[in-house]
């Protein structure tokens, strides 16, 4: 019996044993959250939010090496904090002006 006469090859090493992988996330997932924590100083809070959550993912992502941008995802989080924390002062003014006023009688 010689080697090929069972139906088995033995297996080649030409293919590599894992697919190769994508290349490296970028920095966009930390841009992200700056923009959209800027946007939330003027326009609304809920991007404030989505700006604090990116970052700290960015941030995360960073930390373990898989990401670039560190520091634009905790400008990131931090200017969206600062936005929820000048639209929680606004917010609490205007209900005050508005019950000085006489509004909610």
């Amino acid at each position: 019996m010689t080697e090929g006469d069972d139906g088995y090859e033995p297996p080649s090493f030409e293919h590599q044993p894992y697919p190769p992988q994508g290349p490296p996330p970028g920095p966009g997932l930390a841009i992200a959250s700056l923009v959209c924590s800027i946007a939330g100083f003027v326009l609304c809070a809920p991007l404030a939010v989505a700006g604090i959550v990116m970052g700290h993912i960015a941030h995360a992502r960073a930390r373990r090496g898989r990401a670039p941008a560190g520091a634009v995802a905790v400008a990131g989080f931090v200017v969206g904090y600062g936005a929820l924390v000048v639209w929680g002062i606004v917010i609490a003014w205007i209900l005050h002006a508005l019950s000085t006023s006489g509004v909610f009688r």
